[in-house]
């Protein structure tokens, strides 16, 4: 059964410590200071995140250990003050409560795709990036998701199902688009997709004292094919 509204779909392990983000050395390392000390934390998210991931802003982190770190960026306070939660690692297991039985990890030409629920292929994308209340992907180019989409789209065209999954995570989005203006491919695949008959499906979800919590679905936005 499917998430209600205002369920816990996951919980982060170990304490949560409260640090201030100094700046992004590299794509998967964050420094922060935390109680007067500077540490190196793991940040599992591909996108670039320049609204979230800046000096001074307020993060959450946990324990853990890598080659350099030994704490994950958990959740970052965005701008607004609203807290947007920064680990990528979860999306598919959040993704999975919303399907029912599905494979994971499913090969087609050379290609992985996340899901395949019964005959529907499922590609899972996390969003982090919300604009006057529009959720926007990506928020850098991807070319490999642009190469998802193309893939779901000629899977329609031999008679399977597709649905590409969106979780927007954070609580303040009303609508979801995709970012023309950061990468018109991506877009035009997705528009494509949509109008060949693609299934999608937007989830927002809030962060709270170490627990997601599904914050219900919402739509495409009205003016979704344009900038």
């Amino acid at each position: 059964m499917a998430p209600s509204i205002g369920d816990v779909v996951y919980e982060f392990a170990g304490p949560l410590r409260l640090v201030e983000i100094l700046d992004r050395p590299n794509r998967f390392v964050v420094r922060v200071l935390d109680e007067g000390r500077v540490e190196l934390c793991h940040l599992h998210d591909p996108g670039r995140l320049p609204e979230l991931v800046r000096r001074g802003a307020r993060a959450l982190v946990r324990p853990t250990r890598g080659l350099k770190t030994n704490c994950s960026i958990t959740a970052i306070e965005a701008p607004n003050g609203v807290w947007v939660v920064a680990d990528s690692r979860i999306h598919n297991d959040i993704a999975a409560l919303f399907l029912n039985n599905a494979k994971r990890e499913v090969n087609v030409g050379g290609h992985r795709l996340d899901f395949l629920a019964g005959d529907t292929y499922v590609e899972v994308k996390g969003c982090t990036l919300v604009v006057d209340g529009v959720a926007l992907f990506p928020d850098a180019p991807t070319k490999r998701g642009a190469e998802h989409l193309e893939i779901l789209r000629a899977l329609l065209e031999e008679g399977h199902d597709a649905m590409v999954m969106v979780l927007v995570m954070r609580p303040d989005a009303f609508c979801f688009k995709p970012n023309w203006r950061t990468d018109p491919r991506f877009a035009r695949a997705f528009a494509d997709f949509v109008k060949s008959g693609g299934l999608v499906k937007v989830y927002k979800f809030r962060f709270k004292d170490g627990f997601v919590l599904f914050d219900g679905e919402i739509g495409l936005c009205e003016d979704w094919e344009h900038l």
